[in-house]
């Protein structure tokens, strides 16, 4: 060779040596940092705890994310064929990177001065999503491709696709083919149709951009363009495509399969304070029931709206409501919503929620007052006008207001009146001077022990409900009157906890309170929901409350085995409406779930003969003595300590004076 070209090929060879040996560095380099990697991280994201119902129903995922898992063979070959044509057509040929795309986009960002395409093969994106590669830098672009070979040297081509298909986002909180099918077609895999193979296929660059149900227009463009790649690399007759893009975009967002609301979130939040680990175990089953779930939700919009009416207050939000029902044993809780809608207002107000209970609360507090002074159950109550300074209920000024469980005036009779009635009316100057009487403090501490977590008020206005509770906790207070004044085991929708709940009333208080609810429920204004859903005359308990400005609405119902409790009101400080009663607005919901979860067939209790002769006068109007063989009002003088303030036989404000009614000649 002539030594000009010696010397030449010389110079050229000292910068080619010096390539070769800097790629074999980054080389080395890299597949040092793509070793450090751990390859069980393609399989850990996909071993998930499946939910389950009380069935066995599948739910959803324990996680946040929804999955299920499939195997290759179960995906239709349209949707496989799809996925390739649209982000990896030469996905069989490349070694894990595909250097014409890579020279592509290479090209794109040189010319743009950016990075704005990736060049990413399927097995790339693999790598990315599975051990979580970020940000756009040239840095992480190696290690992806590092990566990916690492993985073809370590997977089959089929291996490497199973994986892909399970693995990746495609909005709605559904990661994988298996997920998304149900969420977007209601369907499984294997039911899916070319265009909607394509559809998913389509929106995998961009889940949330190109979404079937919120953008259904861009996810129909991209449906087509998939279609038009299958055609361009020969994955599908032009016939075929023609015919798949003049179909309609259908979308059935299955929300109660994949993303079950209340019921499905109750789950994952337990199965996250317990403090295990998605995978562990396989599967868990939820005290929950689904088709009950779904009848569930579809009550509370039905009866919601029932109840909006044309009053609709929109400056209030909407009206809203919580439904929850307990085994009185176990704890488990069988059937539960959370509010009007997940979708648009996802707070889970049965098992988060905090109201006050108002005249819902009377039963307890009875319960309490008599298991802390048992000689009280038949002591005669003064049934007059209370100066209001004792209870404090939206003002210092007057009398307290009596609005019972329906929310009407009530007649005072000037004389006395027993526990029991005054509970059965929901009497609320006779509740507050019982509850002086027992001793406020005394109260308070045998109430403390239904295990709430929310403060009470130090005045009196605690006796009747005004202190905000958890309604979960609310619900679990009164499984006692079901199970002689013991509550039930802590709520769950998972593990049963093995630890049985204490006493908390006394027995014979509580028997007490149980018969004067179930006589209630023979109330005239109780009797038409419940002759609708079949359960009059069934002997099971039930009361009803509503607070003072109408602003809550509650009823609480059970028999021997199951507990139910239905709240209506709204997330604001706002009256439901101007004659909101419990009767009208939380009492036909509770009929409709209890008839459900009891199949119309409850197990109540024998009514003791004599209990329902509380209804045969009208309870307000009693007259409690007679002089001289005239009926005559006999005022009852308080126990010392008992009343505070004005005299509570006069009228106070617009409070009327007691007068005496003549009781009938075969009551004399």
């Amino acid at each position: 060779m002539p030594r000009w070209l010696r010397i030449l090929g010389g110079v050229c060879l000292v910068p080619a040596g010096l390539g070769v040996l800097a790629l074999a560095a980054v080389w080395w380099h890299y597949s040092a940092v793509a070793a450090r990697y751990d390859m069980a991280a393609l399989t850990r994201g996909q071993n998930e705890t499946l939910i389950v119902d009380a069935r066995g129903e599948p739910v959803g995922s324990a996680s946040e994310i929804e999955r299920e898992l499939v195997t290759l063979k179960e995906v239709p070959i349209t949707l496989v064929d799809a996925v390739l044509a649209t982000e990896d057509a030469r996905f069989f040929s490349h070694p894990g990177f595909d250097v014409i795309g890579l020279t592509r986009a290479a090209v794109a960002n040189f010319t743009s001065r950016g990075i704005r395409q990736g060049g990413s093969t399927i097995t790339q994106q693999l790598a990315r999503n599975a051990f979580g590669l970020q940000g756009r830098s040239y840095e992480r672009k190696i290690t992806e491709i590092f990566l990916a070979m690492r993985i073809e040297h370590k997977c089959s081509k089929e291996q490497i696709l199973t994986h892909y298909l399970n693995r990746i986002y495609l909005g709605t909180g559904c990661s994988g083919v298996g997920a998304a099918a149900r969420c977007y077609f209601g369907k499984d895999v294997r039911e899916l149709t070319l265009p909607e193979s394509a559809t998913l296929a389509g929106i995998i660059k961009a889940p949330v951009a190109y979404s079937p149900i919120t953008q259904p227009a861009l996810a129909r463009q991209k449906r087509d363009l998939s279609l038009q790649r299958m055609v361009d690399t020969g994955r599908l007759g032009k016939e075929e495509a023609a015919a798949a893009k003049a179909q309609p975009l259908v979308v059935r967002h299955d929300k109660t399969r994949v993303r079950t609301g209340y019921m499905l979130a109750a789950a994952r939040s337990e199965f996250q304070r317990l403090g295990m680990k998605p995978g562990t175990p396989p599967e868990m089953r939820m005290t929950l029931r689904l088709d009950w779930q779904r009848r569930l939700d579809a009550l509370m919009r039905q009866h919601l709206e029932s109840v909006d009416g044309k009053e609709k207050d929109k400056s209030t939000g909407e009206l809203q409501g919580a439904v929850i029902v307990l085994d009185n044993r176990s704890g488990a809780i069988l059937a539960m919503q959370g509010g009007r809608d997940f979708t648009t207002s996802p707070f889970n107000r049965a098992m988060e929620g905090t109201r006050p209970p108002g005249t819902a609360f009377l039963p307890l507090v009875y319960a309490a007052a008599l298991t802390a002074m048992p000689e009280a159950t038949d002591a005669p109550q003064i049934d007059g006008p209370l100066d209001n300074r004792q209870a404090m209920i939206g003002g210092l000024a007057g009398t307290l207001g009596e609005w019972g469980a329906d929310g009407e005036p009530v007649a005072y009779t000037g004389g006395t009146i027993t526990p029991m009635q005054a509970l059965l009316e929901g009497r609320t100057a006779a509740t507050v001077r019982l509850c002086y009487l027992v001793g406020l403090d005394a109260v308070r501490s045998e109430l403390g022990r239904c295990s709430f977590t929310t403060p009470m008020r130090t005045e009196a206005a605690f006796t009747l409900g005004q202190s905000p509770v958890r309604l979960i906790e609310l619900a679990r207070a009164f499984t006692a009157v079901a199970n002689d004044g013991r509550l039930c085991t802590a709520p769950h929708v998972l593990l049963s906890p093995s630890v049985r709940s204490a006493e908390i009333f006394a027995p014979s208080a509580m028997a007490h309170v149980r018969e004067t609810l179930i006589a209630g429920m023979a109330r005239p204004e109780y009797r038409a929901p419940l002759v609708q859903h079949g359960l009059a005359d069934k002997s099971i308990a039930g009361y009803g409350g509503i607070t003072y400005d109408r602003t809550d609405a509650w009823f609480a119902g059970m028999d021997r085995s199951l507990t139910c409790l239905v709240w209506v009101g709204h997330d604001k400080d706002a009256p439901i409406s101007p004659k909101a009663t419990a009767a009208k607005v939380a009492l036909p919901l509770w009929a409709a779930v209890f008839a459900m979860v009891t199949e119309g067939k409850p197990h109540g209790w024998d009514v003791k003969p004599g209990l329902s002769q509380l209804l045969v006068t009208a309870p307000r109007a009693i007259p409690v003595g007679h002089v001289r063989g005239q009926p005559e009002a006999l005022p009852v003088h308080p126990v010392s300590g008992a009343v505070i303030g004005n005299d509570p036989y006069q009228s106070v404000g617009a409070v009327p004076r007691a007068v005496p009614v003549p009781r009938a000649a075969n009551e004399e």
